[in-house]
């Protein structure tokens, strides 16, 4: 049903409604302009009842002959009706005895304490506001048929532009998600408007612009595989097609250059998929309480023999041996893994990698974290590479080659794996003097009922 329909059912509705409760109000302020007459000259009203009474028991209990019995308080009434048993006894007027019964004030009249009969009557105001009623009900199925036309009149006209102003802003959100379904970058919505339907505007708006990074991160990342993949693949390509052309077979030098190129070539397709699931949530988490203490002491121990090669001495502050975490420990590992190893690439011969591990209380979150810190005296991050540290094939030194540096994936996935154990990353860095990451883990609750040390 289109908004204009309903516009006009729900119209039609409260028309009906409003002259139902019309008719309602009416025949209610009859009933109680009556009764305020009756109370305004209640004593005329009581003298009334109580000369019928008398001249039933001054006749001997009998209403014979009180037809032509001139009653001195009759002169206040317009309309009086007497019923005894059903049967009239006694009338003044002009109105029928149904209509006496439905509309006219009763007072009901006793002997002996016994009710010997009904008396109906009406005075001068109440017998108009009788007169206005019936007039009233004589001409308002007519106002009705009169109203009714007029305002389905004024009502058409009314709806059919107010819901062409409603349906505008539909019409124009309407052409928007066309629009975002064809592609177009920039659809034309509402945004601007201050109600729900600018609301709803800027929402699609919000959605479309999410949609359009989405698409250019996924066009960028498979710009990066394929740059990536590109260098190996043309070295493997060209070393074979030379042996292929010369008959001759690779030197034990090539081999092992070749073989490191498949290594790479797989580590990057790894390391893609894996990063791929950890964006999408396809990964499950399995935490236990691990000691991190212990795990970054192993972590050490395996990276030792590359600090070594340029003389760089890693060592570790914890604040007490044993530091509860709820981790899943070889994700954690993998994480912690590749800031350790970004470090020391990024660290000059002779110098020094530390790492800090203390439980601290951050109010914002209201809860316990702990903080790991990987500090190195390195080349720094320039101020401008910040921002992007953690996107994919990001390097801030582009000097560097892939081969003496990673996949440049390492942060994206180390970032991944602690935002899905509930953590974060911070980093402070200084072009020329160090770069400091900080790692937030929530902090375990009660006992440490870990595993022991080593990977």
């Amino acid at each position: 049903m289109k908004i204009r329909t309903k516009l006009m059912l729900s119209m039609s509705i409260l028309i009906a409604f409003i002259l139902l409760c019309l008719f309602f109000v009416t025949h209610v302020q009859f009933y109680i302009v009556r009764d305020l007459a009756y109370a305004e000259q209640k004593a005329a009203f009581e003298a009334l009842r109580e000369e019928f009474e008398q001249y039933y028991t001054d006749h001997k209990a009998s209403w014979r002959g009180v037809q032509n019995y001139p009653f001195a308080n009759s002169r206040h009434f317009a309309e009086i009706a007497l019923f005894e048993n059903g049967n009239e006894m006694y009338r003044k007027g002009r109105l029928s005895p149904e209509i006496m019964r439905d509309e006219a004030f009763s007072l009901i009249l006793h002997a002996n304490d016994r009710k010997i009969g009904r008396l109906f009557v009406m005075n001068e105001r109440q017998y108009k506001t009788y007169e206005f009623k019936a007039m009233w009900y004589g001409i308002f199925p007519s106002i009705t048929r009169v109203a009714l036309l007029f305002t389905c009149i004024a009502a058409l006209v009314t709806i059919s532009l107010l819901s062409w102003r409603l349906t505008a802003p539909i019409r124009k959100i309407i052409q928007g998600i066309d629009a975002i379904k064809m592609g177009k970058p920039h659809p034309a919505l509402p945004v601007h408007r201050k109600d729900e339907f600018g609301a709803i505007s800027r929402a699609l708006h919000e959605m479309n612009e999410s949609l359009e990074k989405m698409e250019r991160s996924r066009k960028q990342l498979l710009s990066d595989v394929a740059h990536e993949l590109k260098t190996p693949l043309m070295i493997i390509q060209g070393e074979l097609e030379l042996a292929q052309d010369t008959g001759l077979a690779l030197p034990p030098e090539k081999l092992s250059s070749l073989h490191d190129e498949v290594l790479r070539l797989s580590r990057l397709v790894h390391d893609v998929l894996h990063l791929s699931r950890l964006e999408a949530g396809g990964m499950t988490l399995r935490p236990a309480s691990e000691n991190i203490v212990a795990i970054l002491e192993g972590l050490i121990e395996k990276t030792q023999f590359l600090a070594e090669e340029k003389h760089i001495r890693i060592s570790m502050h914890p604040s007490k041996e044993t530091i509860a975490v709820p981790v899943e420990k070889h994700r954690i590992l993998q994480a912690l893994y590749n800031i350790v190893i970004n470090a020391i690439h990024y660290t000059d011969r002779g110098g020094q990698v530390q790492i800090r591990v203390e439980q601290v209380y951050q109010p914002d979150r209201r809860m316990d974290y702990v903080r790991i810190t990987i500090e190195d005296n390195g080349v720094g991050i320039p101020e401008e590479d910040l921002p992007h540290i953690f996107n994919r094939f990001y390097r801030a030194d582009h000097s560097r080659t892939r081969s003496n540096g990673g996949t440049g994936l390492g942060l994206a996935i180390a970032q991944q794996n602690i935002l899905l154990h509930q953590g974060w990353i911070e980093v402070q860095s200084k072009a020329g003097k160090g770069t400091a990451f900080a790692v937030f883990l929530p902090a375990a609750s009660g006992d440490f009922v870990g595993s022991g040390r080593g990977l």
